[in-house]
C-alpha cells in the first residue's frame, strides 16, 4: 500500500511537470506566431507606405489619411503612372490591401483609376482600433497630426508615418499581443 500510495505521488509530480511543460511550449509557440504574423505585416506596410508619391507639386500622396485606413499614390512595382493604394483592416481583423493601376488612356498629373483593383489579405489577427490607431501621421518637425481623418490642409503636412502594428491571435489560453511601431519617412515627398 505504501509502495502504491508513494509511486502513485511520484506520478502526480510527473504529471504535473509535464503538463506545465507543455503548456509553456504552446504558449512560446503562440507567441512566436504572433510575432512572424506582425513582422510580417510590418514589412509589407513599411514598404507600401515608403513608395507613396505626389501625382504633381504642391499635392499630398494621401487621399484618405485615417486611424485605421489610408488610401495613397505610390510607386509600387511599377516604372510608369504611380498606383492608388489602400490599406484598411476589415470586420474580420485582416489587413487588406487594394491596388488600382492608372487607366491606360490617362496622362500625368491627372491619372484615373477606374477600373478593378486587385485585393491582396496582407495578414491577419490584427488588434488595433480606435485607442490604438494603426497609424499616425506627422509632420516634418515629427509632431503628430491629430483628428483623423485628416483634413486636405493636413494631408499636405504629412511627412512621415509611424505604425503602430498590435497583433493578437485569439487563443483559448491567455496570451498578450504583440505589438510593433515603426516609423516610416516619405522619401519621394522631398
Amino acid at each position: 500500500m505504501c509502495s502504491l500510495l508513494l509511486l502513485s505521488l511520484v506520478m502526480g509530480v510527473v504529471m504535473t511537470g509535464t503538463f506545465s511543460a507543455d503548456n509553456a511550449v504552446n504558449g512560446a509557440t503562440l507567441r512566436l506566431e504572433n510575432l512572424d504574423q506582425a513582422r510580417t505585416l510590418m514589412a509589407s506596410l513599411t514598404k507600401d507606405i515608403r513608395t507613396a508619391v505626389r501625382l504633381q507639386a504642391g499635392t499630398s500622396p494621401f487621399i484618405v489619411a485615417d486611424a485605421n485606413h489610408a488610401t495613397f499614390y505610390a510607386n509600387l512595382s511599377t516604372t510608369s503612372a504611380p498606383k492608388k493604394v489602400d490599406l484598411s483592416i476589415d470586420s474580420q481583423s485582416r489587413l487588406i490591401e487594394q491596388v488600382w493601376s492608372a487607366d491606360t488612356c490617362s496622362s500625368a498629373p491627372n491619372y484615373t483609376y477606374t477600373g478593378a483593383a486587385t485585393v491582396r489579405l496582407v495578414g491577419r489577427y490584427v488588434a488595433n482600433n480606435a485607442t490604438h490607431p494603426l497609424f499616425q501621421y506627422l509632420d516634418d518637425n515629427g509632431n503628430v497630426l491629430p483628428n483623423t481623418p485628416l483634413n486636405a490642409t493636413d494631408l499636405l503636412a504629412i511627412d512621415a508615418v509611424q505604425i503602430q502594428l498590435i497583433v493578437k491571435r485569439t487563443v483559448s489560453t491567455p496570451l498578450n499581443a504583440t505589438t510593433l511601431i515603426n516609423r516610416v519617412r516619405l522619401p519621394n515627398m522631398d
